[in-house]
This record gives structure tokens, sequence and C-alpha cells, in this order.
């Protein structure tokens, strides 16, 4: 059984209205935050939901718990069931969060999507070469789309890379590092 943690590393992923990638860009630079990907990422169909018909299924606030600031924001969306898959974005600014904040907030949305549905795989669509948030960690993120020159970001058409992270590795080795988070550095 995988048990859907919420709190891990300094960070906690609280439940949040539901919102379209350009709400929660400018929610997120509304409140400081800069290390975030561009305004055309948040607005790409493709990286975030922001048409009608992508279905979000559940949005997180990243809070850090000691201030209760806002650090960052997650998202599941477009799950099929039939297909056995949810989309699932982050974005967080490093700066805010902490240490490890991106790997914990990653995982954690990771670890409760598996925990509410019966899918095989997440995807994780991002501009970049890796989930770096995974980089250093037992999950893997395979490579399974390569989209050249695919979203426009500023006067550049830039590649989307689509990861999945499969179930299947999530039960042998995601559900013990998200436990292992979770429990918090061990009592001295």
């Amino acid at each position: 059984m995988i048990i859907p943690h919420t709190e891990a590393l300094g960070i906690r992923l609280t439940a949040a209205q539901t919102r379209t990638g350009s709400a929660v860009f400018e929610e997120l630079t509304g409140l400081g935050l800069e290390k975030l990907p561009s305004r055309d990422a948040f607005t790409s169909m493709s990286l975030w939901p922001n048409g009608p018909h992508q279905q979000v299924c559940a949005q997180f606030e990243i809070v850090h718990p000691e201030s209760g600031r806002i650090v960052g924001y997650t998202s599941l969306h477009e799950l099929s069931p039939h297909s056995g898959y949810v989309k699932c974005s982050v974005a967080l600014d490093p700066s805010r969060g902490g240490p490890g904040a991106a790997t914990a907030a990653t995982a954690l949305t990771a670890n409760y999507a598996f925990s509410m549905w019966n899918i095989r795989k997440i995807y994780f669509w991002t501009l970049d070469d890796s989930i770096a948030a995974l980089d250093g960690t037992p999950i893997d993120a395979v490579k399974e789309v390569v989209f050249p020159e695919y979203v426009k970001d500023g006067d550049q058409l830039r590649t989307a890379n689509v990861f999945a992270v499969y179930r299947e590795q999530w039960e042998t080795a995601g559900v013990e590092f998200v436990r292992t988070l979770a429990a918090g550095p061990p009592a001295s």
C-alpha cells in the first residue's frame, strides 16, 4: 500500500484551488518567487494545464511549514485511467524552499498520484534535459519523447522533453524513498 505523505524535508504539500498554469505563474511571481520557469513555460498547454479540456485532478501549494510561506506549486492533471497515466508539473523557487525541497515536492507529488489512482506511469513534460529534482535519487525518470522546437519561450523555440516514472519502479524504490523522506532524520 502506498501512503500519500504530504510533508518531508522542510516542505508541505497543501491542497490548493484549481488554477491554470498562467494563474500559478502570476501567484508565485506576485509572492516574490524568482527562480521559476518562464511565463511562456507556465502558459504552454503541454507543460501546465491551461485549456478547458485539461482536467485538473489535484493541485498543491508547496509550503515551507516553519514560515508558512508558499515556495512553489505542483499539479496533477490530464488523468487517463484507460491509458493509465497522469501528467505532473512542479515549480519551486529553490532559494526559498531550501535544500532538497524540489526533490521532496516532486517525490511527494508522484507518490500521491500513485497512491490515489491505478495508473502505470506519471508523465513530466519539461524544457529541461532531465528531471533535476530526481537526480541522485533511486527514482528513474525515463525520457520517452523529445519534441524539438516545440514550445515558444520568449523569442526562441525550445525542445520539450517528456519523462515517465513507472509504477513498477516506484513500488520498488520510490515508496521507500518517500517513506524515509517523510520520517525525517533519525533521532539522535
